[in-house]
């Protein structure tokens, strides 16, 4: 799992980066931002060096606060597809062990909800389809894939079409993405829980047929309620405007 989010500015290796980004995975730490001379730096360091440790550090309870909520957020949507979600507590200790631990139990929590999410897919079989759906003025893709993309919370996708493609019949393969214009800004598998993130904020989801028409408004709730909460987190630290 990566975690990816907007960072106040941030001091690597002597060098001041502000308006930067930071993506976590439980093997390297990867920030870019805008140098003092006014263009793009790029910095890749192993999780476990000093300097992603005094990052990690000093970013401690931003990162965890945004954790926070996104749990509650998954663990919201999985009663949605009938899953119960125990969140596990971990002890405070070594920072970086910290965030690895809570980006694990995170993953996990994600692939529980995958589980009700396919469950419902595969009782509906959609068929071969290619559907067209009108996004709402904001698209929050808070997960791509596995993948937490917050940087998708803080800069949202304006003036999307969400694409439902499918393969098959009865065991439903296929991807949902994200169109703006001619490109593409985001592609995930159907199957994943972030599949279900993304077509909740369509506007006319119910296109998609029983049970979508009541399954997906109530996921929406979920997604904007606390897709305000880490906004209202990232304006606190700073992050963003």
């Amino acid at each position: 799992m990566e975690f990816l989010a907007p960072l106040n500015s941030v001091n690597v290796g002597g060098r001041l980066l502000s308006n930067a980004k930071v993506s976590i995975s439980d093997k390297y730490v990867f920030i870019i931002g805008i140098g003092p001379d006014g263009s793009y730096e790029e910095r890749l360091l192993e999780i476990n060096s000093d300097e992603a440790k005094q990052i990690i550090n000093s970013n401690r309870d931003y990162l965890s606060e945004l954790l926070d909520i996104l749990d509650e957020l998954i663990i919201s949507i999985g009663r949605e597809v009938n899953i119960n979600i125990n969140k596990r507590n971990i002890e405070t200790g070594d920072p970086v062990q910290y965030l690895v631990k809570r980006l694990n139990n995170h993953d996990e929590y994600l692939k529980l909800i995958g589980d009700g999410w396919r469950r419902i897919l595969d009782s509906v079989r959609l068929g071969k389809v290619s559907i067209s759906l009108t996004g709402g003025d904001r698209i929050y893709v808070t997960h791509s894939g596995n993948n937490v993309t917050l940087n998708l919370v803080a800069e949202p996708i304006e003036g999307g079409i969400i694409e439902v493609i499918t393969y098959t019949e009865g065991k439903v393969t296929g991807i949902v993405r994200v169109r703006v214009g001619e490109d593409v800004v985001v592609k995930v598998d159907i199957r994943s829980p972030s599949s279900l993130i993304i077509l909740s904020q369509a506007r006319d989801s119910d296109r998609l047929g029983s049970p979508f028409i009541n399954l997906m408004p109530r996921v929406r709730d979920h997604v904007i309620k606390y897709v305000n909460e880490i906004l209202g987190v990232m304006r606190r630290y700073g992050a963003i405007q």
